[in-house]
């Protein structure tokens, strides 16, 4: 026979833990903090940093916004209308800039500094709500996440024209700064930054804390308060399974995992300033280092960057036709009526007030027709720019494609220049004549210690009047025979200055010595059209030979 166990007196009983996150409306006892309009809540994002625009903004805004309250409607439910004056007449007291979604969306943002008000109108939203409530209530972190999720939609816009697919080149370059986000530390963070001497701590990763998702048993409050949960080993494995299409569902996912933790936790805490630095780290590696670099492969050849020009095309035009009109009248009638929520949590209205909020909603807005997208948005072509700057740093070559360098021993100098007989001709012409206007005199130096035997092959180009030239050859040895061949012919060597009988053969070369201060000479005729030049140089002594090999392109 089973006993059942004795339920416990109601005073055993242990009492409900209070919820952390408060839900519903809270607002503040006492005076309220001041809230700045002109001051973004996000100022390093690159909405606010870079100057952008969106064709056919206002239908941009009405379609993005009309999406969201479908797919977030606890998110936004608290922000879609002013809240009434007749109960809640304290709010304008207290709010000195009132504003909400319907506002927003009936304002005019197609003006040259559009795009930035309006970001500002919707973080002025969050700032309200943060004003007005308490910052620990869930309206306050619900504003947050609206913000949030309206500035993803505007950052998918405003870069179309870099949103490019995934492919197999692009992704491993996402996947390597992924990496570089997770293995940071803060001393690495502090270095990328160009900090020289630091004493932070380079052991401890801090992204530990957001490489799995938050646990429903340890921590349940979480999942009420976030919408969007997301983790860094969850954002790894979809971009290498292929999961993300296109680069910036990848940088929204990275975002989200930082900006959940700054939406949850107080500001106070070592988490919020942890996920604050890595959101900033990750914004410079995208921005600074990602762009450039895909960019400059891109122009180089390396890859081929490819994105979707008609999904913004078609992303705008299905705002604005009949089948989205007859999707807002039947939210109207529909049980969930956005029209019938009062926030307190929202903003300022610049101008007259639309409707008396005394009395019912209006619907002469919601009857007015949205004009349709009538010709499709052309993107300008970009003209490509070749990074010169890029280009003259040292890039890292595969062993197998190098060669080791072998400086020369025996040539020190080679140097080719115009003839100077040609020079004396042409500036002392024969009486009566006039002194020659193509005086494009040329001279090359080699210097054999700067260059490498296994890449001994120049080119050389000249003007037609350039068909005469001088080589001469410097050597280190004196037991060193030098010759000259043009054209698979032999060139007779002239010494600068002669002293004594010229020796009979090699023999004599090597027991009368050479004078190194006096270079081996030719005076060399080039033909119209391509020569080729080879130039030896053989210790008689060890037989160690060197070639110098040069292509002479004479034009006609």
């Amino acid at each position: 026979m089973a006993i059942k166990p004795k339920r416990k007196a109601p005073e055993e009983e242990e009492p409900e833990k209070p919820a952390k996150v408060v839900a519903g409306k809270q607002p503040r006892m006492g005076d309220l903090p001041n809230v700045d309009y002109n001051i973004p809540l996000f100022p390093e994002s690159e909405l606010h940093q870079d100057e952008w625009s969106i064709p056919k903004f206002n239908l941009f805004i009405s379609f993005t916004i009309n999406y969201l309250l479908e797919s977030y409607k606890s998110v936004f439910k608290d922000f879609i209308k002013l809240p009434s004056r007749k109960f809640h007449p304290q709010y304008y007291y207290r709010v000195q800039q009132p504003i909400s979604i319907n506002e927003i969306k009936s304002r005019d943002y197609e003006f040259p500094d559009g795009p930035h008000t309006f970001l500002l109108d919707v973080e002025l939203l969050a700032k309200n709500c943060a004003s007005y409530n308490e910052s620990g209530s869930l309206i306050v972190k619900n504003s947050l996440q609206m913000v949030q999720y309206i500035e993803y939609e505007v950052l998918k816009a405003k870069n179309v024209t870099r949103n490019y697919l995934v492919s197999d080149d692009v992704r491993p370059r996402l996947l390597s700064h992924l990496n570089r986000v997770i293995d940071a530390t803060d001393r690495e963070i502090e270095i990328e930054y160009g900090a020289t001497k630091t004493d932070a701590d380079d052991t401890m990763k801090i992204s530990e804390p957001f490489m799995e998702l938050v646990s429903k048993e340890e921590l349940p409050d979480y999942y009420e308060v976030i919408h969007r949960p997301c983790a860094l080993s969850l954002v790894k494995q979809n971009l290498e399974v292929g999961y993300y299409s296109k680069i910036y569902d990848f940088i929204i996912d990275t975002q989200s995992v930082f900006q959940n933790a700054l939406v949850f936790n107080d500001s106070s805490t070592l988490i919020y300033q942890d996920a604050q630095k890595l959101l900033n780290y990750f914004n410079h590696l995208i921005q600074d280092k990602f762009f450039p670099e895909l960019r400059d492969a891109s122009e180089r050849g390396e890859i081929k960057l490819e994105y979707d020009k008609i999904e913004y095309e078609q992303y705008l035009a299905d705002g604005g036709n009949d089948h989205t009109e007859d999707v807002q009248e039947e939210d109207d009638e529909a049980d969930y009526d956005f029209n019938h929520f009062e926030g307190l949590g929202n903003g300022y209205n610049r101008s007259v007030l639309s409707e008396d909020y005394l009395l019912g909603p209006n619907r002469a807005e919601t009857t007015n027709k949205i004009q349709k997208l009538s010709t499709p948005i052309e993107e300008p072509p970009r003209v490509p720019k070749y990074n010169i700057i890029t280009s003259m740093q040292r890039e890292f070559i595969s062993e197998e494609h190098t060669m080791e360098k072998v400086p020369y021993h025996l040539i020190d100098q080679v140097c080719i220049f115009s003839s100077k007989s040609l020079y004396r001709q042409a500036t002392t012409p024969v009486v009566g004549g006039k002194p020659s206007c193509n005086q494009n005199w040329v001279e090359y130096i080699f210097n054999g210690d700067q260059l490498s035997q296994n890449e001994n092959m120049f080119s050389l180009t000249l003007q037609p009047v350039q068909t005469f030239l001088t080589l001469t050859a410097k050597v280190s040895d004196r037991k060193t025979d030098v010759s000259l061949s043009l054209n698979k012919e032999d060139i007779k060597s002239q010494r600068a200055t002669s002293s004594g009988p010229k020796p009979e053969s090699p023999q004599e070369k090597v027991e009368q010595g050479k004078d190194l201060s006096e270079p081996e000479k030719f005076d060399i005729r080039l033909n119209e059209g391509l020569n080729y030049a080879e130039l030896k140089c053989q210790n008689t002594a060890s037989e160690k030979r060197e070639l110098m090999r040069f292509w002479i392109n004479v034009l006609p």
